[in-house]
């Protein structure tokens, strides 16, 4: 099972993305920021699989933060973005509703 961390500076998003992975039963253990400061602290000392990162955040922004985390454990990698934004990629898609997601599962 994986461990998994959310950091988010829009509680309702956090709270969505929270249940659905609960909900996913993929999770082992969900622990959710709204602070990436905070988020990196507690990385610092309990290791996790992966990172669910907001990208514009007013203290760190989502960059940023995924390089901490990768510095600490290369394990926790940001290949997927940092490739799509190579790829002149503009934006991203948020929120990933569970009907979106289950839709996704059969393609």
């Amino acid at each position: 099972m994986l461990r998994a961390m959310i950091v988010d500076d829009e509680l309702l998003s956090l709270k969505r993305l929270k249940k659905m992975l609960a909900e996913s039963g993929e999770i082992e253990t969900c622990d959710a920021f709204l602070n990436p400061v905070e988020a990196y602290e507690f990385v610092k000392a309990n290791p996790i699989h992966i990172a669910f990162v907001d990208i514009f955040m007013p203290e760190m922004n989502g960059f940023q933060l995924s390089s901490l985390l990768h510095d600490l454990d290369a394990s926790i990698s940001d290949d997927y973005a940092i490739l799509a934004f190579e790829m002149s990629a503009l934006d991203y898609l948020k929120p990933v509703t569970a009907k979106t997601s289950k839709t996704l599962d059969k393609i």
